[in-house]
């Protein structure tokens, strides 16, 4: 009897494997299937509140459109003003030095003009002011024209009146010169009074 209840009974103090507590899964959480309030059908006053939002950012996006759209045509106009007004400072950049160079000008054309007899000396002389006049051409100097051009006291000085056409130059004394577009100096002439030539 006494070996039966050893047998029988466990140890005082020791947990029956029987009774051990069993893991048990866990239950995932019910989801709240609930519809959310912004889900929800808006009502007309929010509507017409969306709707002017809407239109109100319709409106800022074309005036920001306008504002960069000027931005950028005067940036344009900025850099086209730039190119010209740098283009002007290297064609007036040596200006003071074309200024010099008009009286040499002036007396090889004088020079010339009384043709000495050394048809060489004329030969060559002809061809330095022909190269020279080449290469101040390249540099935007140009000769004005005057016979038989109307009289325009921003390129002409009438040094003389006589018979002619009214206000056409009828000779020309000393050419003019332009730099760009800028009256170095202007060509001395001869005008018409108007009055017909005597036969």
């Amino acid at each position: 009897m006494d070996e039966q209840q050893k047998t029988s009974n466990p140890p005082q103090g020791a947990t029956p494997q029987s009774a051990a507590p069993q893991d048990k899964p866990q239950s995932t959480p019910p989801q709240d299937t609930a519809v959310p309030q912004d889900a929800a059908p808006k009502s007309e006053e929010e509507l017409n509140t969306l709707k002017d939002e809407l239109e109100e950012t319709q409106k800022k996006l074309l005036e920001m459109t306008s504002i960069t759209q000027r931005a950028l045509a005067d940036l344009q106009n900025f850099r086209r003003q730039a190119e010209q007004e740098r283009v002007s400072y290297v064609s007036y950049a040596n200006m003071e030095l074309f200024i010099e160079l008009l009286p040499v000008i002036e007396n090889m054309n004088r020079a010339l003009a009384h043709e000495p007899k050394d048809a060489e000396w004329i030969k060559g002389a002809e061809q330095s002011m022909k190269q020279l006049l080449q290469a101040l051409e390249k540099k935007d100097l140009h000769t004005i024209e005057a016979v038989g051009k109307k009289f325009d006291p921003k390129i002409h000085e009438a040094l003389m009146v006589g018979p002619g056409e009214k206000d056409l130059v009828l000779e020309e004394f000393e050419k003019g010169y332009l730099l760009g577009d800028k009256v170095l100096k202007r060509s001395r002439v001869k005008v018409g009074n108007g009055e017909k030539a005597a036969a």
